[in-house]
């Protein structure tokens, strides 16, 4: 008797343990959306490295940051601030090393958000403007300003993202960036879509570049499998808007299969992103990096 109620009491608990672990992944299910909170803090790791790249080793992580608040029933104001690090050691040579860390632009914006059918689609649209914090040291006006070790980080740091979102890793430069976002969550769907256009404008004749437009795109689907979301994230970026980047020789097209995770308030996203397009033949690091890892962690406040 004393055995078998030890064996019912076992399977009991097993059945427990069993219905709290599935109570734990499909509970967050309805409350999962594809848009982020209105409130919110996220912080994402970007990884990348590249041994055989123009003979010349290069290791890049940047952390950036992220904020959200609600400002008023439909308005968000939202900061992204990034803290790019690149080391560089030309054809193995220790001594040649070379590294730099910097703050990258900080961009500023307002959003106007609409949410439709009780929250299963948004609609975001919004403004911002990215204060030049990124900023060349004693380059001169002319003279090697390509090679310098922070140049190289920014332009690091545009590349392992595909080149997106320059506006926060272009140099001596201020932007004035156009963002809008959509998404639908449908039952065992979640979809989105991303478009933004910048102009980049520079405030400093340390930069060789001239006021320009780029825009990107990206599209992006996920299965909410409960507290789990596997899904795939392709984006396009065109740097230059231009007649030569709409025939594909000046767009960097890449894809990205990630998962995110919910759990309560608190987010997590992985992402493994690689380039899709030519890389560019420049021996500085570019768009030739052609993977990078990405982790990111957040929680809606």
């Amino acid at each position: 008797m004393s055995t078998s109620r030890c064996h019912r009491a076992s399977r009991l608990r097993a059945a427990a343990w069993s219905a709290a672990l599935c109570g734990l992944l499909f509970a967050t299910s309805a409350a999962a959306q594809v848009r982020e909170p209105d409130n919110f803090l996220a912080t994402t790791l970007v990884f990348s490295s590249a041994p055989r790249l123009r003979h010349v080793s290069t290791r890049h992580a940047s952390p950036t940051l992220a904020a959200g608040l609600r400002v008023s029933e439909h308005g968000q104001l939202r900061l992204d601030w990034g803290m790019p690090y690149t080391e560089l050691e030309p054809d193995g040579d220790m001594r040649a090393r070379r590294s730099h860390v910097g703050s990258s632009n900080l961009l500023v914006g307002l959003h106007h958000v609409s949410g439709f059918a009780d929250d299963s689609a948004f609609v975001r649209m919004g403004v911002g403007v990215a204060l030049p914090l990124a900023r060349h040291g004693d380059a001169g006006e002319t003279g090697a300003v390509d090679e310098q070790p922070e140049a190289l980080n920014y332009a690091t740091a545009a590349a392992v993202r595909g080149l997106a979102d320059p506006w926060l890793w272009a140099m001596d430069t201020t932007s004035l960036v156009l963002p809008m976002s959509a998404g639908l969550d449908l039952p065992g769907l979640q979809l989105r879509a991303d478009v933004a256009v910048g102009m980049l404008m520079p405030v400093s004749r340390a930069t060789r570049d001239d006021t320009h437009f780029v825009a990107q795109a990206a599209l992006e689907a996920a299965l909410p499998l409960g507290m789990f979301e596997p899904g795939v994230r392709a984006q396009v970026v065109s740097p230059r808007l231009s007649d030569k980047t709409w025939d594909g020789e000046n767009s960097q097209l890449s894809l990205e299969p990630f998962v995110r995770v919910r759990l309560g308030p608190a987010f997590a996203r992985a992402g493994a992103r690689m380039d899709l397009g030519d890389p560019e033949q420049s021996p500085s690091p570019s768009s030739a990096r052609m993977w990078a890892l990405g982790l990111g962690l957040g929680v809606g406040l």
